[in-house]
């Protein structure tokens, strides 16, 4: 067991639990105590990969073709055993941790190929020898592959929240699949190199070649999500522009009838008597309070929104209790603003409705600036604490319902701004938290504004 065998052996799980790293950063919610969690999988995956040498004593009693098909299987070992690494580490599913597997063991692979197969076994065989200058060209041959990916990927990935696809059976055997033939491909390349001879290359062109196909498969599935997901927000947008729209005319409507009625109202007041006196009044107060709660802030677009959840709240009997700061949404596009209070009151409004007691039908809503954040938070009692499968709840909507759009909306918006939302649960209390960074000219206005004040 010599110096060069061991750092062989260390170069794969290193290289392997790194390319997965640059995937899962900018996609997966890292778990508390994230870079005590990471190192230690990095020392327990160190130690277990110098059970290839245990491997090898195997060798004098398996035939050539069985000893080599051991030395496969434990290195698909290795390779499947990161999903406990990223499950240990980072907040996400099965089928999620697949697609992780499959797209780091590419980009590892894309590393082994010209770095450790051609350029240490053919071109430079004398650089094996030499440690530190085998180290330093590895670490180059990671950093001209990962870091390409990582801005190829990573921008989407983060658009994601976290999650890409739902666990089932045919989506897990789809990736177990994938994987199987990804394998194989390596497996069989790596076998036609060391066969020598002018197929050698060939072998390792057609291996750098089915990597970067697996690695366009992927990619091509997260645009496939990402343009699903984006969909779902576009119709959430077209709902809530059908909403406002009935909302202006029920508005419209509501404020005729109230003119109409109320010309006739006061010809005929000074001949009612004092009974009915006192219930147009009541009934004009309850008029003024409906208008007046509709104006709860000076944006005239958080309004708007506003007073359309305010009805449907109305029509839910669900109270509305609304503290709004003094913040600046402007760097929210309409449509995204809309999208998120839209989605965060319905969700709430219909949890809240399902209490059989008036006086917990409520949904508190908050929106204020916290440092360099802006903060929206809507909290509502439930009926029965939620389960909650990849940071979201459960759906309660029929098949063929929305499944939980709206919070995979508020998500990728979240994520759009630089964001995230979280959605916890205490006492049977439920609460959706949406943090965005506000921009940094935004800022400077505020900080000019209390400065001048």
């Amino acid at each position: 067991m010599t110096a060069q065998a061991v750092f062989e052996e260390l170069r794969f799980v290193w290289e392997l639990l790194g390319a997965e790293l640059i995937f899962l950063f900018p996609f997966a919610k890292p778990k508390r105590h994230l870079s005590l969690r990471v190192a230690a999988c990095f020392v327990g995956f160190s130690l277990l990969a110098m059970g290839y040498f245990l491997v090898l004593r195997l060798s004098p009693w398996l035939w050539e073709w069985m000893f080599q098909g051991v030395v496969c299987a434990w290195y698909i070992f290795l390779a499947l055993l990161t999903l406990f690494f990223q499950r240990f580490c980072f907040s996400l599913s099965v089928s999620n941790a697949l697609y992780i597997c499959i797209t780091g063991y590419a980009a590892q692979h894309l590393v082994y190929i010209p770095v450790h197969q051609v350029l240490v076994l053919s071109v430079w065989p004398g650089l094996a020898s030499n440690l530190p200058l085998y180290l330093l060209v590895s670490l180059l041959g990671c950093a001209v592959i990962y870091t390409p990916l990582f801005f190829i990927f990573g921008p989407k990935l983060s658009r994601c929240g976290g999650r890409l696809f739902r666990d089932s059976p045919a989506v897990t055997l789809n990736y177990v699949l994938l994987l199987v033939v990804l394998m194989a491909c390596t497996f069989l390349c790596q076998d036609i190199f060391q066969g020598g001879g002018r197929q050698a290359y060939l072998g390792a062109i057609v291996d750098a070649l089915a990597c970067a196909l697996i690695l366009g498969i992927q990619y091509a599935s997260l645009h496939m999500a990402l343009t699903m997901l984006e969909q779902a927000v576009i119709q959430q947008a077209l709902r809530s522009s059908e909403s406002r729209y009935a909302l202006s005319k029920e508005l419209i409507e509501l404020a005729n009838r109230s003119c109409h009625d109320l010309k006739h109202s006061l010809r005929s007041l000074h001949l009612a008597g004092e009974e009915e006196r006192q219930a147009f009044l009541r009934e004009t107060e309850e008029t003024i309070r409906l208008y007046e709660k509709y104006i709860p802030s000076n944006n005239p677009v958080l309004n708007a929104i506003l007073a359309e959840k305010a009805l449907f709240c109305e029509r839910h009997q669900v109270t509305l209790s609304c503290a709004v700061g003094d913040v600046d949404l402007s760097f929210l596009s309409v449509p995204d603003l809309s999208i998120l209070l839209g989605n965060a009151i319905d969700n709430a409004v219909e949890g809240a409705a399902r209490l059989a007691d008036p006086g917990d039908r409520v949904v508190s809503l908050s929106i204020q600036r916290r440092y360099a954040f802006l903060s929206i938070q809507t909290n509502n009692r439930c009926l029965q604490t939620p389960e909650l499968h990849g940071g979201l709840p459960r759906t309660t909507k029929a098949p063929g319902g929305l499944h939980g759009y709206g919070l995979k909306s508020i998500r990728y918006i979240a994520s759009k701004y630089g964001g995230n939302a979280q959605i916890s649960v205490a006492d049977r209390i439920f609460t959706l938290q949406i943090m965005l960074p506000i921009p940094s000219e935004k800022l400077a206005d505020i900080t000019k504004k209390q400065a001048d004040f």
